[in-house]
C-alpha cells in the first residue's frame, strides 16, 4: 500500500533556475486553489534551510505552516515532511507527515523534475485514499503542470545567451 506516487516534468530551465522556480518562488507557481487562504492568500513559501517551514500568510496575519524541509541541497533536491492529511487538515508534528522528495537533473538544455510522495502510512486510514488523490489528474500532476507553465513563460522572457 505504501508505493509513493511518482511524476517526472520537464522544465526548460537550467538546474539551478529551474530549483529557483519550485523552492525560491513557490508563489510563482503553486495554485492558488490548492491553499488554505485562496484568495486572501498574502504570501506562499519555502523557507530553504533544514528544518525551514513551508508555510503560507494570509491577509490579516493568520500564517499556517503546511510542511517542514526535513533537507536541501542547492540545485540537487529538496526533501520535505508533507503535513497536510487526507481531509486537507494541518499536521503539527512532522514526525507523522508523508514525505515529498523533489530532485533536479540537468537533461539537456532543461532540467527534468523528479517529484516522489510517499510514507502515505503516515496518515493512518486515510493514507491509502489520499495516495490515489495525490496521484490523480487533480493532484500532483495538475500541480506540476502549473510548474511547467511557469517555468515556460521565464524561459520565454530570459535572454538567450
Amino acid at each position: 500500500m505504501d508505493t509513493p506516487c511518482s511524476f517526472t516534468r520537464h522544465l526548460p530551465l537550467e538546474r539551478e533556475a529551474a530549483f529557483e522556480l519550485v523552492v525560491d518562488r513557490f508563489a510563482d507557481w503553486w495554485p492558488r486553489e490548492y491553499t488554505f487562504s485562496g484568495e486572501d492568500l498574502e504570501d506562499i513559501g519555502i523557507e530553504p534551510m533544514a528544518g525551514g517551514a513551508c508555510y503560507e500568510q494570509a491577509r490579516g496575519g493568520t500564517r499556517i505552516v503546511w510542511g517542514t524541509v526535513l533537507s536541501i541541497e542547492r540545485p540537487l533536491y529538496l526533501r520535505l515532511a508533507w503535513q497536510i492529511g487526507p481531509g486537507r487538515e494541518v499536521i503539527a508534528d512532522p514526525a507523522a507527515a508523508s514525505r515529498v522528495v523533489i530532485e533536479f537533473r540537468a537533461e539537456g538544455e532543461g532540467t527534468r523534475v523528479e517529484l516522489s510522495h510517499g510514507d502515505f502510512l503516515r496518515h493512518g486510514e486515510g493514507g491509502e485514499h489520499y495516495r490515489s488523490v495525490m496521484a490523480s489528474e487533480g493532484g500532483w500532476p495538475f500541480c506540476l503542470d502549473k510548474l511547467v507553465e511557469a517555468a515556460r513563460a521565464r524561459a520565454h522572457v530570459r535572454p538567450r545567451r
